[in-house]
């Protein structure tokens, strides 16, 4: 397929819009699915009318001539059950996912913490204050605009630090979904559940700019500051 011929790419062709060889050839047709595409051919693809388990559904080419159009009456019935059975399995998959959203609306109760990874790109507004873990310890301070507030990054200015404060670089911040960085109500949350903390590590647990996070020290910070 990565050596096969492409159309010659005149004006035309650059020019052709989806569907304009629906059932006629594969590249500009309409029921062409995925695959390698240049401008608005499919290179390579599969037909979107019959299932890809079809072993005559394979090796697709923008020049290979119409598939469906070589089938007889018997083909296309199954064809057509093929997408019925979809159309049910779909309502099936919609019927159980409004079952799942059901039982996921029971369990909410009260406000936990979002896990990092879930937090929306206006979590943090400037003002809000905040605990940052920072030299094995939770540091109380404030948010402020900075680099890529509300677009993946919060900036903050630490009560204690004033090496924090914005000079030449700006204000210290990281991406809102490091766990190092919580609003002052989960501070307050978590320091009275400590064990609702440790599973919220536990989840978050992964790495973070290619390096792993020490869960155990932020746990063993907030437990000191447990009044």
């Amino acid at each position: 397929m990565k050596d096969y011929p492409e159309p010659k790419w005149t004006a035309k062709n650059i020019n052709r819009k989806r569907g304009d060889t629906t059932l006629k050839q594969c590249g500009w047709c309409e029921y062409a699915e995925g695959g390698s595409a240049r401008y608005n051919c499919l290179l390579w693809t599969s037909c979107g009318l019959i299932p890809t388990y079809e072993e005559y559904n394979k090796d697709l080419h923008w020049d290979t001539e119409c598939i469906v159009m070589k089938l007889g009456k018997f083909d296309f019935n199954r064809l057509v059950e093929n997408k019925e059975y979809k159309i049910e399995e779909a309502k099936n998959t919609i019927e159980r996912a409004k079952e799942k959203i059901k039982t996921l609306k029971g369990l909410i109760q009260k406000e936990i913490p979002c896990l990092p990874n879930n937090r929306p790109a206006d979590y943090f507004n400037n003002n809000d204050i905040v605990y940052v873990f920072y030299k094995n310890k939770w540091a109380r301070g404030i948010i402020v605009s900075g680099y890529r507030s509300h677009d993946g990054c919060v900036s903050y200015i630490l009560d204690d630090y004033s090496e924090s404060q914005p000079k030449n670089k700006g204000a210290w911040g990281c991406g809102i979904s490091v766990p190092i960085v919580i609003k002052q109500w989960e501070y307050d949350y978590f320091k009275d559940n400590l064990k609702a903390f440790k599973i919220w590590l536990d989840f978050s647990d992964r790495e973070y700019n290619g390096k792993g996070l020490f869960m155990g020290e932020l746990l063993r910070g907030i437990s000191k500051n447990k009044s």
